[in-house]
């Protein structure tokens, strides 16, 4: 008996040690429709810094990922998109209905820079 609560007792060390350090996990979605795009990751926490200089050297603006931040990213003059943030998650939203195609496709080639930068 003393045999079995012990085994318990590891199994469930083992699984919440697992459970709170999983460094592989990554989950990155796209949606792409007529009116608007929306990217979302979630990664884990320990890349955010790497992915933070990503943006910072894509955007020329110093973005502090492991806060929680919601702000718009200006991209030349009329385009714009929405970034929501903190560590170990982030979300792009991206309006096309009020942008320009040039806009988009920036919109695009960073998301796919993100997605290369999280699955590295």
């Amino acid at each position: 008996m003393k045999n079995i609560i012990y085994s318990i007792a590891i199994l469930f060390i083992t699984l919440g040690y697992g459970c709170h350090n999983s460094d592989g996990y990554l989950s990155i979605s796209a949606t792409d429709t007529n009116s608007d795009f929306k990217f979302e990751a979630k990664y884990a926490e320990n890349k955010t810094g790497k992915l933070e200089k990503f943006l910072d050297s894509a955007l020329n603006n110093e973005l502090p990922l492991d806060q929680n931040i919601d702000l718009f990213i200006n991209l030349n003059g009329s385009d714009k998109f929405n970034l929501k943030a903190k560590k170990g998650w982030l979300v792009i939203d991206f309006d096309k209905r009020n942008s320009s195609l040039a806009g988009y496709m920036k919109v695009k080639k960073l998301t796919e820079g993100i997605r290369q930068e999280l699955t590295e």
